[in-house]
């Protein structure tokens, strides 16, 4: 820790005073890099070894179907570089223009071709003919494989899973020709492709089921290509010859996605479907998922950046350049920066994610995909206003213009996010004109957006468009889509509570976690506007609930209570509300109190903790406070039920980010045991007396901040045992280890010192905020304060005779200056 030092001031009077020594403040970790890479349980292979360079034309041994693929791989990386760099109508134009149906390569592109488009205009015509497209595939590939190379065993329990998930040996391919194993790798990925556009055109549960049987096929050549690529590199270590073989990249990378995706995509899912699927033979890795698919590329987390010479090294090798290549790479970014953007993870690493997409870019600089990178890596650093003018620097061609909606849609969250109504009413008009993905999503935030930009003469518009939302809602496999099923119901609740709808962008940005990626300026406009509005419910509250604001929580703050059972049951006929309770026309009045304070609190978490900013104790305490309020007043709660599990989750995050590992991990499993499990083992929550519309989301986050708790956990035992060997002449290198490791940091200890660095500050702060109040009021300024506290009230419209109800939350804190942009 530095020297504390004392410091002297001035008052306007001229008299000086003098504070007491300082200590040192704490820095929250960066976002940039969460955590150091992650340690595997099992190695993780170097397939690239195992290439051999295919025989040259000149061989005799080299069939005349095995150099027209070498062609077809040749002219098809042509047209998988023309796609990549936003040249999508040539990309287009070299697939049709060839007319091969014998060639299982280029039936595969050209169902890839009308995949895409079926994805961007999501009409049931062009789902269909993709699916159409992929059964060509299917039938091109078929004809080149070796039939009956599966073999099943039978006997234990292990050959028991090996018929469920099913298993072709690495001996099967040991006699394949190379024609033959580039079939099975086209056929398995065809069949996995198929099976999902058939889902999405269906839309059914049964489908559903139809097509897992479908993935049972596809799993079991991956796995034994993976199981003859070990053996392959086992022949390799013990000094054999492996050129017979005749492995090429395009297999290696193929394979590499293939079981990367596989371990990474399961670990997702809750335990008892893990657990399940291990038990038929299923991976589910997470960690040597990914380092696997960094092994595409040769990127490595450890290494530092290239140098100039390493990176145009790397730019010319032409020896780890397979056709799925690029597609392993896209894959660790979007892991990087946008999955991890919705749910907690381990090892993010934003500057490894920007090293793969800065190469990409050096190749492809025109490409659609990576410059959409480049801007998301921008977003979740904060840089919005860079986001956006990345984002509308991208062009699409008029052919292709429905790419450009991806970017279309994070301008408009970004736009939100920064409060830029304008900008926002402008993106979501475009969305809801050009896009077929959502009618009711695009509805909804074209209402919501034109009415927080509040002109009058767009209320008739904002009423036509809520009165739409619902119209346009979808299910897949048999189940509504919960962000659609959180808007329509938003929009009933503008149109039959007298077009009343609290702070429907902030709340809609819990869904995309956009609150994550504001910069600290935009926080504090959004903790100026829900602050406002908390004050204005406050002055609402009915003067009989005013003692529930007081009254002690259970144990575990859990106010709704879940009835376990197969069917479940709410609780009802216990928090009943009476005439004096409740307000008139204003059904939803505890929905929009616990909201409004959910939001307040998850405003002052983020504040708190911003990456690189000293750690706020106010805005901690201010966060745990407003989620409490939430806890208090949830059984009231009608419909948004979410706002109650959501504070449980973040109330859970700050636990952990304090270090409280035992009483965050208690949050995380209430949420996930607050389940009526079904006989599919899906849990569902059991919302209370309410609709838990965002279920799926909760679920989700509370699992994943559940898989991070278990690896904060391994750290700190590894510290403690090395603690207990160690002694006392290793602690503060131990302390330092600790330290290092950001998503295991105690800071109970720091607290206490902030506490006591307030009480010393106090006289400085208050001198010191009087002189940043005048220079924000000043012309040069391009922003001024507001300051909220026991003067604000006349401000917001809100009577002095109502201030002691207002504050009582927040009497304990100081002055919170808060910055409006552009006032």
């Amino acid at each position: 820790m530095p020297p504390s030092s004392t410091h002297q001031h001035q008052h306007q009077d001229g008299t000086s005073f003098t504070t007491a020594p300082i200590p040192s403040l704490i820095i929250n970790p960066s976002r940039r890099t969460t955590s150091a890479p992650p340690r595997v349980k099992k190695p993780v292979p170097n397939w690239h070894l195992l290439v051999r360079p295919p025989m040259h034309d000149s061989n005799p041994r080299k069939s005349n179907l095995e150099k027209a693929m070498d062609e077809e791989l040749a002219e098809l990386r042509i047209v998988m570089d023309h796609a990549l760099n936003n040249r999508m109508t040539e990309a287009e134009a070299l697939l049709r223009g060839r007319h091969k149906p014998e060639s299982m390569y280029y039936q595969f592109g050209k169902a890839l071709v009308d995949a895409l488009r079926a994805i961007l205009t999501f009409h049931p015509d062009e789902i269909e003919k993709a699916m159409k497209s992929f059964d060509l595939t299917l039938k091109v590939a078929d004809k080149q494989r070796r039939s009956a190379s599966s073999v099943v065993g039978l006997g234990t329990v292990r050959a028991l899973g090996s018929w469920v998930v099913g298993s072709i040996g690495a001996g099967s391919f040991r006699g394949m020709t190379r024609i033959e194993k580039h079939a099975e790798l086209i056929y398995a990925e065809a069949t996995v492709l198929r099976a999902g556009f058939s889902v999405l055109y269906h839309q059914d549960f049964f489908s559903l089921l139809e097509e897992t049987v479908s993935l049972r096929s596809a799993f079991a050549i991956f796995n034994g290509l993976k199981s003859y690529f070990d053996s392959v590199e086992a022949e390799l270590k013990a000094g054999g010859d492996i050129s017979q073989h005749h492995l090429d990249e395009h297999l290696i990378t193929g394979l590499i996605f293939a079981s990367s995706l596989f371990n990474i995509a399961i670990s997702f899912l809750p335990d008892i479907i893990i657990s399940l699927l291990q038990f038929v033979g299923f991976p589910s890795d997470r960690d040597w998922g990914l380092e696997l698919m960094n092994t595409a590329g040769l990127w490595d987390h450890r290494a530092g950046e290239d140098s100039p010479l390493e990176f145009q090294e790397r730019l010319a090798s032409h020896t780890n350049e397979g056709m799925r290549r690029q597609i392993c790479d896209i894959a660790p970014i979007a892991i990087h920066l946008i999955a991890a953007s919705f749910l907690p993870f381990r090892h993010v690493d934003y500057t490894f994610a920007e090293r793969i997409n800065n190469y990409n870019l050096h190749k492809y600089p025109d490409s659609m995909v990576f410059n959409f990178l480049r801007a998301r890596h921008a977003q979740v650093n904060t840089r919005l206003e860079e986001a956006i003018a990345i984002h509308e620097s991208i062009e699409a061609q008029p052919e292709w213009r429905n790419l450009k909606h991806a970017c279309v849609f994070e301008q408009l969250m970004c736009a939100m996010m920064e409060s830029d109504y304008d900008l926002a009413c402008t993106k979501s008009r475009v969305l809801l004109r050009e896009s077929n993905w959502t009618k009711t999503i695009f509805r909804y935030l074209a209402a919501i957006t034109t009415l927080r930009r509040g002109l009058p003469k767009e209320a008739k518009r904002v009423y036509e468009l809520m009165q739409k939302v619902e119209l346009g809602k979808q299910k897949f496999c048999g189940v509504e889509i919960f962000p659609e099923t959180f808007c329509a119901r938003k929009a009933n609740r503008y149109l039959n509570e007298n077009h009343r709808l609290l702070l429907p962008d902030y709340d809609f940005l819990v869904l995309w976690n956009g609150f994550d990626m504001m910069p600290l300026k935009s926080l504090r406009v959004a903790l100026s506007n829900i602050m406002i509005e908390v004050q204005r419910l406050d002055a609402l509250l009915p003067a009989s609930m005013l003692a529930i604001s007081e009254t002690p929580l259970p144990k575990g703050d859990y106010t709704i209570e879940a009835t376990k059972g197969i069917f479940g049951a709410f609780r009802s006929g216990i928090h009943t509300l009476s005439r004096a309770d409740k307000l008139a026309d204003y059904s939803h009045f505890y929905d929009d109190y616990c909201i409004a304070h959910y939001l307040l609190g998850l405003v002052a978490k983020q504040i708190a903790f911003f990456p690189e900013e000293v750690f706020d104790q106010d805005m901690c305490s201010l966060a745990v406070r407003s989620f409490k309020t939430v806890f208090r007043y949830a059984p009231y709660i009608l419909d948004d039920t979410y706002a109650y599990y959501f504070s449980h989750y973040n109330l859970g995050l700050i636990m952990r980010s304090l270090g409280q590992l035992d009483d965050a991990e208690a949050k995380f499993k209430y949420l996930l045991s607050t389940v009526n499990p079904t006989l599919l083992g899906l849990p569902a929550l059991a919302a209370g007396k309410g609709r838990n519309s965002l279920e799926v989301l909760i679920l989700a986050k509370a699992h994943a901040a559940l898989f991070l708790l278990n690896g904060d956990r391994a750290i700190v035992d590894a510290v403690a045992a090395a603690s207990s060997e160690g002694g006392s002449q290793k602690a503060g290198s131990r302390r330092s280890a600790s330290s290092a490791a950001s998503s295991v940091v105690n800071l109970d200890n720091a607290m206490a010192n902030l506490s006591v660095l307030y009480k010393q500050q106090q006289q400085h702060q208050q001198h010191q905020q009087l002189q940043q109040q005048q220079q924000r009021k000043s012309p040069k300024s391009g922003t001024t304060a507001t300051t909220i506290g026991w003067d604000s009230g006349s401000e917001y419209g809100v009577t002095n005779n109502n201030m002691s109800k207002l504050t009582r939350d927040f009497r304990d804190f100081p002055t919170i200056e808060v910055y409006r942009q552009g006032e």
